[in-house]
C-alpha cells in the first residue's frame, strides 16, 4: 500500500510525536514515522480514514496532506493550527496578546522581586491573566486534556497544570482576602502571564526557524505548474497546457527565462540552463540537442524545442521530493537517546514538582511559596529543545545537502556518511570520466642518430591531458579526424583543443583501420596522412619496454607518406576533480582506495596519477562486496563510490553506498547516497564534511538541551528560578537549539585544495 502523509494537529514535543508512532505502530501491518519538526505522519498500511482515526485515538487531530502541499504546506498549516478560522488566519492574536501582556507583568514581577507587590493593580492583573488562561492558553489546555486523557503527558501538560495553578490560586487569593498585604503577598498572576506569553513567543520564533529548513526543503520538493507550450498533434498548432495533463512522448517548447515543468531531450535548438536547483552548480550549463533537461531547472538563453520523457509526477525533480520527504520522516540512530528520554521525562517531572511542594512545605515554607517552587519545577523542564535538537539539525543538514545536488537517502544514511574513515572507488566512469584521452605519444626524430626508429617518448599528465607537445604530424592528424563519430578521433581533438590545426581534404574514413588524406596547409602541405591501427600502417615499433608501459591503453599510428611518423596511446581520462578530492580525503585523514575489475596496468596508472593511492585491480563485483565486508569486518566505516551496475552489489555491502546520478539506475536506486553535481568526485568529500557538520551540529543541541535541564530542574526546585524566568528560560532554549541548527543552511563548500 503506497505511504500516506498527514498533518498532525497539537504535536508539541517528542513525547507527541512518539505517542502517535506507538499507538499507529501497535497496528498490525501498519509503519509509521512522524516527524515533529513537519508536524507531519508517514503512514503505510491504512487507508487516509483509517489513519486520521487512529491518530485521534492517540489524542491528535489529523488531515491530509496533498503532495503538492508537502513541505511547504507544513509550516502554513503549523502556523495556522493554532487559530480559528477567518481572520484569526492572518492576524496571530495570541502572539500580539501575549506581546502585549508580557511588558505590563514584567513590570509586576520586578515589584515583587524589590518587596513592593502592587506596583499594577490587582483587579488589572486579574483582568489580564483571566485573557491569557481563557484565549491565549486554550490550545495548550486542549493539548493537555488530550495528553491526559490518552495517558501521555506532553509540554502542554507541564504548562497547562503549572500555569493553572498559580492563577487559581491568585483568584482564590482574591476572591477571600481583602487585607491589601495578604492580598498582594498571594498573588502569582505575573507568573501565569508571563509563562504562557514567554511560551507562546517561543514557540513563535521557534516556529519562525523551523519555516526557515522547511522553506529550503520546500523549494527542492515543489513542481511547477506553470502551463507548458505544447505541439497538438491533432492541429499542429503550439498551444498551452498544465503539465500534468502533457503525455511522454509530447513535443514541448521553452523560451527564454522560462522554468522547465517537465523532464525532457532536446530535439531542436541551444541553450544554457541553469541547473543550481538540481545540481548545487551556479554556473549554466550548455544543453544541445540530445540533452536532457530536467523540470525544476531555468532555461536562459534560446529558444528550444524538447520531447517530453516522464509525466508532470515522475519527474527527476519529483523523485527528489519523494526522497526528501522520506528521509524527513525518518530517525537517526543519534536522536534515539532523545527520544527514550523524552517519553519518561513528562511523568518524572511531574513527580519533582510534587516531592518539590511536599519539601518545601514539610520545612515550613509558606503554601503559596511552595506552590510557586513546584511550578517552576513544571515550566522549566519542559523538553522541547529535547524533541527538537536532532530534527531540526537534521532537516537543515538534508536541506542543504539537496540544494548542493547531494541527495541522501534517510537521515541514518546521513549519520553514517559522518562516520565514515575509508573512501572505495570504482574507476572507470567514477574517477575517471569514460571518456578516451591521451596518455603518451611516441615522436619519430629523423635528426636523430637513432635510425628510421629513432623517437621520442612523451608521458602524458593523466590530470592535465590537454598540455604537452604538439609535433607537426600530430596536428595534421587531428585536422584529418575532424568530422569522424569515433571515441579514439574524440579523444584526438580533445587534445587539440586551443591549438593551430593544418587543413586537410579527401579525407575517406576505412572501417576498422583507419583515416587518411591529403594535407594542403602548414608545414606537411602536399603529404598523404594517414592515421589507424599499427597493422594498417605496419610502423616502425617502439621498445617493449613502451608497449608494456602503456599495454592497457589503445595505440594509433601516424604516417606521413608512408613513413611513420609517431604513435599516440588512448586511455580513459580522469575527471578533472578526481586529484582535489584525493588530496582532500588525506587533509580530513581519511584512507582512500581504488577498486577495479579492469586490468592491472590500467588501475595502476590510474593510481600513480592521483599520487600512489592503494588499488586492487581484476575484482569482480563480488569480489567488491566481499571486500567491503572485509574492511568493515576489521572496525573500518567504509563508503563506497560507483555508478555501475557492476558497483551495485558493493553499494549495498558498504556501511554507505554513493552513486553518481548519471550512473546506471540499479546503481542510484542501491545508493545511499546520490551526487547529482558538477564534479561528483569532489562533492562526494564534501558531502561527507557536512554530514559530520550536522552530527556535530545534534550533539551540541543535545548537549545543551541536556545540561539545560540538569541544571534548571535544581535551581527551580530550590527557589533559586522563579516560575516567569523558568518560562521564558524554557522558551528562548528551544529557539537557541533550532537556531543553533538552522545555521547549517549557510554552510558552505571548504576551499578546494589542489
Amino acid at each position: 500500500m503506497k505511504p500516506i502523509d498527514l498533518h498532525i494537529d497539537g504535536m508539541t514535543c517528542s513525547a507527541c510525536s512518539s505517542r502517535i508512532e506507538r499507538v499507529l505502530s501497535r497496528i498490525p501491518g501498519v509503519s509509521a514515522e512522524v516527524s515533529l519538526l513537519e508536524h507531519r505522519a508517514r503512514i503505510t498500511g491504512l487507508s487516509i480514514d483509517d489513519a486520521i482515526a487512529a491518530v485521534r485515538r492517540a489524542g491528535y487531530d489529523a488531515q491530509p496532506l496533498e503532495p503538492r502541499q508537502r513541505a511547504s504546506g507544513h509550516l502554513a498549516s503549523t502556523t495556522a493550527s493554532t487559530h480559528p478560522t477567518g481572520l484569526l488566519h492572518r492576524v496571530d492574536f495570541r502572539l500580539w496578546i501575549s506581546v502585549i501582556c508580557l511588558p505590563i507583568m514584567l513590570i509586576e514581577m520586578v515589584a515583587m522581586a524589590v518587596g513592593e507587590h502592587g506596583w499594577i493593580h490587582p483587579l488589572l492583573q486579574f483582568a489580564l491573566a483571566t485573557l491569557m488562561q481563557t484565549f491565549v492558553a486554550w490550545p495548550f489546555y486542549k493539548s493537555a486534556l488530550r495528553a491526559i486523557t490518552s495517558a501521555s503527558p506532553n509540554m502542554e501538560t507541564l504548562v497547562s497544570i503549572g500555569t493553572l495553578t498559580a492563577y487559581v490560586w491568585s483568584v482564590l487569593a482574591v476572591l477571600g482576602v481583602f487585607s491589601q498585604a495578604e492580598l498582594h503577598s498571594g498573588l502569582y498572576f505575573e507568573t501565569s502571564v508571563i509563562v504562557i506569553a514567554m511560551v507562546r513567543i517561543g514557540q513563535s520564533l521557534e516556529r519562525h526557524a523551523r519555516g526557515q529548513a522547511l522553506s529550503a526543503i520546500a523549494q527542492l520538493t515543489q513542481l511547477d505548474a506553470s502551463p507548458v507550450e505544447h505541439l497538438d498533434e491533432n492541429t499542429g498548432q503550439w498551444s498551452e497546457q498544465h503539465p500534468a495533463q502533457i503525455a511522454i512522448g509530447a513535443l514541448i517548447r521553452i523560451n527564454p527565462n522560462q522554468a522547465i515543468s517537465l523532464d525532457a531531450v532536446i530535439t531542436e535548438g541551444q541553450t544554457e540552463v541553469d541547473e543550481s536547483s538540481m545540481t548545487g552548480e551556479s554556473m549554466p550549463a550548455v544543453r544541445h540537442v540530445g540533452d536532457t533537461i530536467y523540470a525544476g531547472c531555468v532555461n536562459l538563453s534560446g529558444i528550444i524545442t524538447a520531447k517530453v520523457i516522464a509525466g508532470f509526477q515522475e519527474s527527476r525533480r519529483a523523485q527528489i521530493g519523494e526522497k526528501m520527504l522520506s528521509a524527513l520522516s525518518s530517525r537517526a540512530p543519534i536522536g534515539a537517546l532523545a527520544d527514550r528520554v523524552a517519553a519518561i521525562f513528562v511523568p518524572t517531572v511531574l513527580l519533582i514538582a510534587i516531592v518539590t511542594a511536599a519539601v518545601h512545605l514539610a520545612i515550613g515554607n509558606p503554601t503559596a511559596q511552595s506552590i510557586s517552587y513546584a511550578v517552576a519545577v513544571l515550566v522549566v523542564a519542559c523538553p522541547c529543545a529535547l524533541g527538537l535538537a536532532t530534527p531540526a539539525a537534521i532537516a537543515a543538514g538534508l536541506a542543504r545537502s539537496a540544494q548542493l545536488g547531494w541527495f541522501f537517502r534517510s537521515a541514518d544514511a546521513l549519520q553514517r556518511a559522518a562516520e565514515i574513515d575509508h573512501v572505495v572507488f570504482d574507476k572507470t566512469g567514477t574517477l575517471t570520466s569514460g571518456r578516451p584521452s591521451l596518455i603518451a605519444i611516441a615522436d619519430a626524430d629523423s635528426r636523430s642518430d637513432k635510425g628510421s626508429n629513432g623517437f621520442q617518448h612523451y608521458s602524458l599528465d593523466l590530470t592535465a591531458p590537454a598540455s604537452g607537445p604538439w609535433p607537426n604530424w600530430l596536428a595534421a592528424a587531428c585536422a584529418a579526424e575532424q568530422g569522424i563519430e569515433h571515441p579514439l578521433a574524440g579523444a584526438m581533438l580533445s587534445y587539440a583543443a586551443g591549438r593551430f590545426m593544418p587543413k586537410c581534404t579527401a579525407i575517406r574514413h576505412q572501417p576498422g583501420q583507419g583515416v587518411m588524406g591529403e594535407i594542403t596547409q602548414g608545414p606537411l602541405q602536399g603529404n598523404i596522412i594517414r592515421i589507424g591501427k599499427p597493422q594498417w600502417l605496419l610502423p616502425a615499433q617502439p621498445p617493449q619496454e613502451l608497449e608494456q608501459l602503456y599495454a592497457d591503453a589503445s595505440a594509433v599510428d601516424i604516417s606521413i607518406d608512408d613513413r611513420w611518423a609517431g604513435r599516440v596511446w588512448v586511455s580513459d581520462s580522469l575527471r578533472t576533480d578526481a586529484a582535489t578530492a584525493i588530496n582532500r580525503l588525506h587533509q580530513l585523514g581519511l584512507q582512500a582506495t581504488i577498486i577495479s575489475g579492469d586490468r592491472t596496468l590500467a588501475v595502476k596508472r590510474v593510481s600513480e596519477a592521483l599520487g600512489g593511492v592503494h588499488f586492487l585491480a581484476q575484482q569482480s563485483p563480488e569480489d567488491k562486496a566481499r571486500q567491503c565486508d572485509q574492511w568493515q569486518r576489521e572496525g573500518q566505516h567504509v563508503a563506497m563510490v560507483g555508478d555501475g551496475i557492476n558497483d551495485a552489489s558493493a553499494l549495498a555491502h558498504a556501511h554507505l553506498g554513493v552513486g553518481m546520478a548519471s550512473g546506471a539506475t540499479l546503481t542510484v536506486e542501491s545508493a545511499d547516497l546520490t551526487i547529482s553535481a558538477g564534479s561528483p568526485i569532489l562533492d562526494t568529500i564534501y558531502s561527507l564534511e557536512i554530514a559530520k557538520a550536522v552530527i556535530r551540529r545534534v550533539k551540541e543541541n543535545l548537549a545543551f538541551a541536556f545540561v539545560f535541564n540538569i541544571a534548571a530542574i535544581p535551581l527551580a526546585a530550590s527557589g533559586l528560578l522563579a516560575p516567569a524566568v523558568a518560562g521564558g528560560a524554557m522558551a528562548l532554549s528551544s529557539v537557541a537549539v533550532v537556531s543553533n541548527a538552522v545555521r547549517l543552511l549557510k554552510w558552505k563548500k571548504p576551499s578546494p585544495i589542489v
